[in-house]
C-alpha cells in the first residue's frame, strides 16, 4: 500500500479526503476519440478503493454492480508505483468485473507531510506509462493530480498559475499518445479559505489557473468535482450551492462565468459523510444509519442530474485515522476495542460493512454499456489460394484478441464469413459458450469448406459480438478451383539394378502431414497417383522411405497435373541392418 499523508482538516474545510492507492483505467481505439459516457447507458455509481487489489474490487463490484452493471471506481496510483505488470493484472481484474476506473495521478509524500509537485518533463514518464496499458473501457478516465488549491497537495505551496501549466502540458502528452485519454482536472476544496500559501479560494484559484493558461478548461473531457457535505463533512444532502452535495452545480456556473462553453461531463470523484462510528465513536456525527439515508437521498436527488458520470463516494475501506470515520467497512481486529466497549470482541464484524454500503449495493441502478474496443487480430491459419475440385477441407483460424472487450463475455462471438459463404459451403463459428477469451489471449476457429467444381472465388470473413462486427478489417483471400495434383515418383537403390519394391512416401506441408505406401518399378517408377488433398501452387516436404536404406527428403512446389518427385539414389542403411543378417545380405551389390 502506498504510503498517505493524513491532513488534519480545519473545520471551514471541504478537504479532498483523496490519498489513496491504485490503478487506471482503458485501452487505444480504432477510432481515435474519446466518446460521451452519457451517449450510452450509463451507470453513476462507484466508490473509492485504496488497494489494487481483489479484496477491493471485489466488494466494490458487488456494491456498484448490484442491480446495475459497469459502475466505477476512483483509484491513485503514485509516481514510483508506475508498474506495468502490477497494473496492467490489476486493469483485467476490473474488467472481469466490469468496472470503470477513474485514476488519479499523483506523485510522493514528502517529509514534512506534503506531496512533491510533479518534476519538469512528468507529463511525459506518465502518458508513456498509461499508454502501454490494455484499459477495460474505450475511454481513458485520467484526474490530473488533487486538490492543488491546497498546498499540502502542491510542493507545500499553492501555485494556481504552475498547477494550470502543469494540467495543460498533462493533456497535451497524453492526448499525443491516444486521444481516447479522456482527461479531468485534479478536484478542488470548494471550501478552503483565501489564505495563501496554504490555501486558496476555489474561485479565485480558477481564474488564475485561466489566466496563466487562457482556455485551460475548455480543454477537458471532463469536471471532477469534490462535492462535499460541509460543514464538518455532516451537512445534509437537501443543502445547496458552494461546499455543499450541489457544489458540482455551483462549479458549473463559475466555468460559464470563465467564458467555458462545453458542457462538460460531471464526475463527482470525492463526497461522503463522515459518520459517528470510527476507532474513536464521535456522538458529534450523524451514525451510519444516518448516513446511509443521506446517501440514498443525495443519489436520489443531488446528484440525479442528467450531467453526471460518474460518483464514487469516499471511502471503502479504511482502517486508521484520520479517514475511518468515511470508511464504509467495519474496523476489524483490535480497532474493535474502543470504538464497541460493550463486546470486547475482536476480529471481523458480521455483516462485514456499514448500513450505506448495503443502502448503495441495493439501490436500483442502470446496466452500463461503455464503449469497448473489439478488435482481433489473424496471427495462424489460412483460407488455401487453391483448393482441388470436390474437395472438403477443414480451416484452422487463429485469432488474438487485440482489444479491450472480453469475447464471450456479454455477447456471443463467432466468426462469420462475409463473402464466398454460399460458394464453399462456409458457416459461422461460434465460440463455445464456456470460452472466454481476454485480451492478449488467442483461440483457433475451425472453419469447413467444400470445393465446388470450378471458379475463383474471393472469401471474407470477420467476428462478431452478438449482431456487431469487430472494428478491425475483415480477413480476406482469394481462392482458385483446379484439377488436383498427381505425382509421379522416382527413385533409385544404391548397389542395386532392380528398384522394385514398396516404399513410403510421407508428405508435410500446409494443410498437415500425410503418409501412403507407394510401389516402384524395376526401374524406380511409380504410376500417377491423383493425390487429391494436395494443394496445387503449394510447397510441400516430402519424404520418401524404405526399410534399411537411408530416407531421402526433397521439397518441391506443386502444380495441378502431373508433378514428377525425383528422390535420386536412396543409399544402404549399413548400421540398421547390421544385425539382420538376411536384410543386410540383401544390401550387398552381389546380391542382385
Amino acid at each position: 500500500m502506498i504510503s498517505i499523508i493524513a491532513r488534519n482538516k480545519p473545520k471551514y474545510q471541504y478537504v479532498s479526503l483523496l490519498l489513496l492507492t491504485l490503478t487506471f483505467l482503458l485501452l487505444p481505439s480504432s477510432a481515435h476519440a474519446i466518446v460521451d459516457p452519457l451517449s450510452v447507458p450509463n451507470n453513476k455509481f462507484g466508490i473509492h478503493i485504496i488497494q489494487a487489489t481483489p479484496d477491493e474490487s471485489s466488494p466494490a463490484a458487488s456494491l456498484v454492480n448490484t442491480n446495475g452493471d459497469w459502475g466505477y471506481i476512483t483509484v491513485l496510483v503514485e509516481s514510483k508505483d508506475r508498474n506495468h505488470e502490477k497494473w496492467q493484472e490489476f486493469f483485467n481484474d476490473l474488467r472481469r468485473r466490469h468496472l470503470i476506473p477513474l485514476v488519479r495521478l499523483a506523485t510522493q509524500p514528502q517529509n514534512g507531510g506534503f506531496w512533491k509537485r510533479p518534476y519538469e518533463g512528468e507529463e511525459i514518464a506518465w502518458a508513456d506509462f498509461l499508454d502501454r496499458l490494455v484499459w477495460p473501457t474505450k475511454n481513458r478516465y485520467v484526474i490530473i493530480y488533487n486538490e492543488p488549491n491546497h498546498a499540502n497537495e502542491w510542493g507545500n505551496a499553492v501555485d494556481a498559475k504552475d498547477y494550470a501549466k502543469v494540467l495543460d502540458k498533462t493533456i497535451a502528452a497524453l492526448k499525443s499518445k491516444n486521444s481516447d485519454f479522456f482527461v479531468l482536472n485534479a478536484g478542488l476544496d470548494a471550501s478552503a479559505p483565501p489564505r495563501a500559501p496554504r490555501y486558496e479560494d476555489q474561485l479565485t484559484f480558477m481564474q488564475l489557473m485561466n489566466e496563466a493558461v487562457p482556455g485551460i478548461f475548455e480543454k477537458l473531457d471532463g469536471w471532477s468535482s469534490h462535492s462535499y457535505p460541509n460543514p464538518e463533512f455532516a451537512g445534509s444532502p437537501d443543502d445547496s450551492g458552494r461546499g455543499t452535495v450541489r457544489t458540482h452545480l455551483w462549479e458549473m456556473e463559475q466555468l460559464k462565468k470563465l467564458g467555458v462553453k462545453k458542457d462538460l461531463p460531471i464526475f463527482i470523484t470525492e463526497t461522503g459523510w463522515r459518520h459517528a462510528e470510527g476507532i474513536n465513536y464521535d456522538s458529534r456525527l450523524p451514525n451510519t444509519e444516518t448516513v446511509a439515508g443521506y446517501y440514498k437521498k443525495a443519489f436520489e436527488n443531488a446528484w440525479n442530474y442528467s450531467r453526471i458520470v460518474a460518483v464514487t463516494p469516499f471511502l471503502l475501506n479504511y482502517q486508521e485515522a484520520p479517514f475511518d470515520h468515511f470508511s464504509f467497512k467495519k474496523l476489524t481486529g483490535e480497532k474493535q476495542a474502543e470504538k464497541l466497549p460493550d463486546t470486547r470482541v475482536l476480529g471481523t464484524q458480521y455483516p462485514e460493512y456499514y448500513s450505506m454500503y448495503q443502502a448503495l449495493t441495493d439501490s436500483p441502478k442502470t446496466s452500463g454499456k461503455p464503449l469497448q474496443e473489439t478488435k482481433a487480430k489473424l496471427i495462424k491459419g489460412e483460407v488455401y489460394s487453391s483448393i482441388v475440385t470436390g474437395e472438403s477441407y477443414t480451416i484452422f483460424l487463429t485469432f488474438k484478441n487485440t482489444g479491450q472487450s472480453i469475447w464471450n463475455d456479454e455477447d456471443t462471438v463467432k466468426l462469420v464469413p462475409l463473402t464466398g459463404a454460399q460458394e464453399l459451403g462456409i458457416d459461422s463459428v461460434e465460440l463455445p459458450p464456456d470460452i472466454k477469451i481476454e485480451p492478449g489471449k488467442e483461440h483457433t476457429f475451425k472453419l469447413n469448406l467444400k470445393a465446388p467444381e470450378s471458379g475463383t472465388y474471393e472469401v471474407s470473413l470477420n467476428l462478431f459480438s452478438g449482431n456487431n462486427q469487430f472494428e478491425t478489417p475483415p480477413v480476406k483471400f482469394t481462392t482458385e478451383v483446379k484439377s488436383p495434383v498427381i505425382l509421379k515418383i522416382i527413385a533409385a537403390l544404391g548397389w542395386k539394378k532392380d528398384f522394385s519394391g514398396n516404399y513410403t512416401l510421407k508428405v508435410k506441408g500446409v494443410n498437415g502431414e500425410s503418409a501412403q505406401n507407394v510401389n516402384l518399378n524395376k526401374k524406380g517408377i511409380s504410376p500417377e497417383i491423383e493425390a487429391r488433398f494436395l494443394l496445387p501452387d503449394y510447397s510441400f516436404e516430402f519424404s520418401l522411405e524404405k526399410p534399411y536404406y537411408k530416407s531421402t527428403i526433397i521439397n518441391q512446389k506443386l502444380s495441378a497435373g502431373v508433378n514428377t518427385l525425383d528422390f535420386g539414389t536412396l543409399q544402404p542403411d549399413i548400421l540398421s541392418a547390421i544385425l539382420h543378417p538376411t536384410e543386410f545380405w540383401n544390401l550387398l551389390p552381389f546380391s542382385n
